[in-house]
């Protein structure tokens, strides 16, 4: 975690573009502290679009010639900032005093004298720092942020981990929501759906990974449906090749791909949205001696519409991830957009290794719990949060900015508390039925943090 967001309070951090609002600043410890008796200087920076005009000279600090500067003093230690945030964008705000004097140690600047070096100490309130805020137009302002996945396995195919001790450990890295979606089983978190079910903030989409059989070539991720897909792709054969003729009288195939298989993934897709499920086209790139589906295939399948979103990050090593998101760059210049998740297709949760667990996420931007509609509606960002490196964001540049901010600002303190979470939810699937209670209140306080950093 960042150790600035230790040390300041800033609530709502989040506001509504275009309107007035009162940011609330408090110091926790250490940094600059903030006394009922000083005078603090503020500047609200917007870090895109200026609210103010540049110099006429047009200097590189042009803008800063401009600026209102606030005095405002605390009100039991609150330094409450009243601005109007113009336009959607992460805005910084800058707090500086002159009058720190009379609250420094007195032998501490005695011995400063001696040891000039040490002076920046003193001058640190007239620098100041800084506390960042972001403003947003009311359709994106109104959504609940969630970061989840929606490609893992458990044992109930060939994952390390029972699906209840994968849902507890995604907890505690921090998700808000996950689809168990292993390989031709469905429904594998029923178990953890039930006994987690009082865990009203961390969402259980069920779902599997399809195959034409156990281990087809065919894969699609559906999500959110009734039944399972693989089971029929497994027993009823016949219906499958009956009901593939038919629509081959209905349904050309585009130059160059094999009729069968193509006819098939349409077949696939046709009934995954007959069960109410969600299709997500996985790892196009996935390297078994071979890319696992063909670039043409893939673009066939995107472009005429036979899967709901495209998994551009899937788990794969970063240059096969690369290729997906090039793919998805080349789509959109041709005139082809499709909703776009990050998923892990993790096999294990401890094993960081073989999984990309952690480090490949959605972020879903939605209305109340419903995971799949802020998807299917453009509102979500695939992310890849790689060891010592800052997160990628991939998807639309406000919202990647957005997410930006978010990974900063809101993520590590969100994560650190479901960390707790998920903790206890992990003692109570092992039996302590006693962390029940914990997991409640823990819950409770995830919420309510939500509830501050967003200001609703």
């Amino acid at each position: 975690m960042d150790k600035k967001l230790k040390k300041y309070s800033v609530s709502p951090s989040v506001v509504e573009a275009d309107k007035e609002s009162v940011i609330s600043i408090r110091a926790l410890d250490g940094g600059i502290l903030l006394f009922d008796d000083v005078t603090y200087e503020v500047e609200c920076i917007p870090l895109d679009d200026s609210d103010v005009p540049l110099d006429p000279e047009m200097t590189l600090w042009g803008f800063n010639k401009s600026r209102r500067v606030q005095q405002i003093k605390p009100v039991d230690g609150e330094l409450r900032v009243p601005y109007f945030f113009k336009g959607e964008q992460e805005w910084r705000i800058h707090i500086s005093t002159k009058e720190y004097g009379s609250h420094t140690n007195p032998l501490y600047l005695k011995n400063v004298k001696e040891h000039a070096a040490w002076q920046i100490y003193i001058d640190m309130p007239k620098k100041g720092f800084d506390v960042y805020v972001y403003s947003l137009r009311e359709d994106l302002y109104s959504r609940r942020i969630q970061r989840g996945d929606l490609h893992i396995h458990t044992t109930a195919s060939d994952g390390d981990e029972s699906p209840c001790l994968t849902a507890a450990n995604y907890r505690k890295a921090g998700f808000d929501f996950i689809s168990i979606t292993d390989h031709a089983v469905y429904h594998a978190s029923e178990e953890i759906e039930k006994k987690l079910s009082f865990a009203n903030r961390f969402t259980m989409i069920p779902g599997e990974e399809v195959h034409n059989n156990a281990s087809g070539y065919f894969h699609m991720v559906s999500i959110g449906g009734k039944y399972s897909i693989s089971d029929i792709f497994i027993n009823e054969k016949e219906r499958i090749e009956r009901e593939i003729s038919e629509i081959s009288k209905e349904v050309a195939v585009p130059e160059g791909l094999d009729p069968h298989e193509y006819l098939s993934r349409v077949w696939m897709y046709r009934e995954i949205k007959k069960s109410g499920g969600y299709a997500i086209l996985p790892h196009v790139y996935w390297y078994i001696g071979y890319h696992h589906v063909q670039t043409k295939m893939s673009k066939a399948i995107i472009k005429n519409g036979w899967c709901d979103a495209f998994e551009l990050l899937g788990g794969n090593t970063p240059d096969k991830d690369n290729l997906q998101v090039t793919l998805y760059n080349d789509l959109r210049q041709e005139g082809f957009s499709i909703p776009i998740v990050g998923s892990s297709d993790s096999h294990t949760v401890f094993d960081e290794k073989r999984s990309k667990f952690k480090s490949h996420s959605t972020v879903a931007f939605t209305e109340g719990n419903d995971v799949i509609g802020a998807i299917d509606n453009g509102y979500s960002v695939a992310v890849e949060s790689l060891p010592n490196e800052n997160p990628h964001v991939y998807g639309s540049l406000r919202l990647a900015m957005y997410t930006q901010f978010l990974m900063k600002n809101y993520f590590p303190i969100h994560d650190e508390l479901c960390g707790a979470a998920g903790m206890f939810m992990e003692e109570y699937i092992q039996g302590n039925d006693s962390a029940k209670e914990m997991i409640v209140a823990m819950e409770e306080r995830i919420s309510s943090f939500e509830k501050k950093f967003f200001g609703r």
